[in-house]
């Protein structure tokens, strides 16, 4: 797979040259890192025994005719993380459950023309390796090799420092990244990435025939463009969480605007929020409130002054023409002619996210201003008001059943 792996990596970049490749975080069935218990300098092993148990020992020395200067306890040894996981790697005891590992690619300087021999031919011309590097991250990111899409990083010291350099290139919006959690412990990114893919898909279309007229992202392939699940450092398992990133922010309003019924992965409802920063990234400037409106109440000569919400943005009307264009089409040339309608997409948007609201009580303003609500009493056939004795309580369903139950 190294030798696969590298000739993969200079598909992309052929005036390159590898030095090194390093495959880390393989997961072993059993963990290979240091517990406190085989550290010797610990507290647990430098602690001393009973001394009962100290005495009994002594006086089966002396049973034995060995004095404790004769012969003393062999020191204990403890593997190493390093030893643990040669020893796992030699048995073969890799974790069935995660299939994937993490490589170092280093990339090699060129070599100076003045310690090489003049009678020997001059060397191809390598790429600079930090060039090369980036070229690398720029064309095979979210590339597929061996059957699993590929996430390529910057390596440099510090911490957020590579993900600056990469920014300042190819900026992230950090806004169109999404927090999923309530995952499996053993759900794959791949598996991840095509259950997001596939309901953006089936919300926008395809990818392809949407952004057919932009130029700038028109060898985009897919709406998903990373998938981070966020592993233990020991069992390299999933913590129950990660991060999706899409190509643009409609995506993560589209994943929002979702019932949750439909957001159910692994018989399991995912938890889904916006996310607010990238990893090493600064954090984003929380967004301000909307405008509010302010508006005078009086009661029994006093007046109070109550804040309330601006009403909401008018959502978008359609087009009136659209049907026409419309007639006469089949079905998929219907549904990528209405993908392209930017007011049906805003329109179907606004709907949703009205609807999400519904569904957790909330109920959108009709007009700021404060409603005075009257009671008024029936009117009889002679039109002067009943009173209220003589007419006798309707009670509903809900309440007659409630007094059944308490009788």
């Amino acid at each position: 797979m190294q030798k696969q792996f590298s000739r993969y990596i200079l598909s992309f970049v052929p005036d390159a040259k590898i030095e090194s490749i390093r495959f880390r975080s393989v997961a072993f069935q059993k963990p290979t890192t240091e517990l406190p218990a085989d550290n010797p300098s610990s507290k647990s092993m430098s602690k001393e025994g009973r001394q009962h148990d100290r005495d009994r020992a002594a006086s089966w020395r002396a049973s034995k005719g060995k004095d404790d200067d004769e012969e003393a306890a062999p020191a204990k040894t403890f593997l190493t993380p390093k030893e643990k996981k040669r020893i796992a790697f030699i048995k073969q005891e890799i974790h069935s459950g995660v299939d994937s590992v993490n490589a170092y690619i280093v990339f090699a300087h060129p070599v100076p023309a003045e310690s090489r021999p003049k009678n020997l031919p001059p060397l191809k011309p390598i790429m600079d390796p930090y060039e090369a590097a980036k070229a690398a991250i720029r064309a095979a990111d979210g590339s597929v090799f061996m059957d699993r899409t590929l996430r390529l990083d910057l390596a440099a010291k510090g911490k957020g420092k590579a993900r600056e350099i990469v920014n300042a290139e190819s900026p992230d919006d950090p806004k169109a990244t999404i927090f999923v959690g309530n995952l499996d412990f053993a759900a794959k990114e791949e598996d991840v990435r095509v259950f997001f893919e596939g309901l953006v898909v089936t919300e926008r279309g395809e990818p392809t025939e949407i952004q057919a007229e932009d130029a700038e992202r028109s060898d985009e392939k897919a709406w998903v463009k990373r998938v981070r699940l966020i592993r233990d450092k020991d069992t390299l398992l999933g913590k129950g969480f990660g991060y999706v990133q899409f190509m643009d922010r409609e995506c993560v309003d589209e994943i929002l605007a979702l019932e949750q019924d439909r957001l159910k992965f692994a018989k399991r409802k995912l938890r889904v929020q916006r996310c607010k920063t990238l990893p090493g990234a600064s954090k984003v400037a929380p967004a301000r409130p909307s405008a509010q409106t302010k508006t005078v109440v009086q009661t029994k000569g006093t007046s109070q002054t109550r804040s309330l919400p601006a009403a909401p943005a008018p959502v978008p009307k359609g087009d009136p023409s659209l049907g026409a264009k419309l007639a006469g089409l089949s079905k998929e040339e219907r549904k990528k002619l209405k993908a392209t309608d930017a007011d049906r997409v805003a329109r179907r948007l606004a709907k949703k996210k009205a609807k999400a609201l519904a569904d957790h009580g909330v109920k959108a303003r009709e007009s700021t201003k404060e409603r005075v609500r009257e009671r008024k009493r029936p009117m009889d056939k002679s039109g002067a008001a009943e009173s209220s004795k003589s007419k006798k309580r309707v009670r509903s369903s809900k309440a007659l059943a409630k007094m059944n139950m308490k009788k």
